[in-house]
């Protein structure tokens, strides 16, 4: 997450929560990008802190490297790369920034093994390092929602736990059977938003199944003659169809049984088994993304 630090809490009465936030910095898991003068205010700052006996060799380096590539940088500090609004820490918030920012970030999905493994592997083939660092170091963590039907109150629930910084974002399945089918689902978004949940995606397509790769299937039905007859059927259909049956029906029978985990955990993909779902899969994705680095 992008902050935006007042130098000002260097002076406050307490530095405790101003040395988690800068921790937190360090590690890579939250960004601030300071102008010199007030990456020099933070050098300072850290070497009070090391002058008291207080011995914090990651904050310090980070100080040094710091104050190093504001100079570098001029005067100005650093645009995010991605637009992204920065969160204004003052001595008047600082105390529940910091523990806010210390949490990890809650993604609430349908199903934490099925919709949780896809995020994981999605993010992996699509390169997307920050997000897989984040799951791998849980600063990022799936809360499971037993179906769609708890979700948005599920969801507001988790909003409760941050005082300032509301880090929680929201994936549903559409469980649209046609493109331009209205979605009962649109219901649970909404609560959601007036509840108060910041980032909510729905898929586009039916359900996360949708979104899962031909070389997955293959995996899980090489040993199954019938089911790799319906993965040939499926491979047919042209991409606007295979984004709306219902696979779950279509692999699984009246029993609608799906592979779990849904997600082979050692099998790696890449962007070119997403994008062979359809023209407007990978897009989407990056969106889903980007949603996460917002509650990052």
């Amino acid at each position: 997450m992008l902050l935006d630090i007042d130098v000002e809490v260097f002076d406050g009465a307490d530095h405790l929560p101003v040395i988690e936030v800068l921790k937190q910095v360090a590690r890579g898991r939250h960004d601030w990008r300071p102008t010199t003068a007030d990456a020099v205010r933070a050098k300072s700052f850290v070497a009070d802190i090391d002058a008291a006996k207080i011995r914090l060799p990651a904050l310090e380096l980070w100080a040094q490297k710091e104050a190093e590539a504001a100079a570098d940088r001029g005067e100005s500090a650093a645009p995010s790369p991605d637009g992204q609004q920065p969160v204004r820490i003052t001595s008047a918030n600082v105390v529940p920034a910091a523990e806010d920012l210390g949490k990890p970030a809650v993604l609430v999905v349908e199903n934490q093994i099925g919709d949780g493994g896809f995020v994981r592997a999605m993010a992996a083939a699509l390169d997307d390092e920050r997000v897989v660092h984040a799951l791998k170091k849980r600063w990022l963590e799936f809360c499971h929602g037993g179906g769609t039907g708890q979700m948005a109150e599920l969801a507001v629930d988790k909003c409760r736990a941050f005082a300032l910084v509301i880090r929680v974002a929201m994936l549903i399945d559409s469980d649209r059977s046609a493109p331009a089918s209205p979605s009962d689902n649109e219901v649970k978004v909404e609560e959601a938003r007036a509840g108060g949940v910041p980032h909510i995606h729905m898929f586009t397509r039916r359900m996360v199944e949708n979104y899962v790769p031909f070389r997955v299937w293959e995996r899980h039905y090489q040993d199954n003659p019938y089911k790799t007859a319906k993965l040939k059927e499926l491979r047919g259909w042209p991409p606007q169809r295979r984004g709306y049956e219902d696979l779950k029906t279509h692999f699984g029978g009246r029993k609608k049984k799906m592979p779990s985990p849904l997600m082979p955990a050692d099998m790696r993909l890449s962007e070119a088994d997403f994008d062979e779902l359809g023209p407007d899969v990978v897009t989407e994705l990056r969106q889903v993304l980007a949603m996460i680095y917002e509650i990052l």
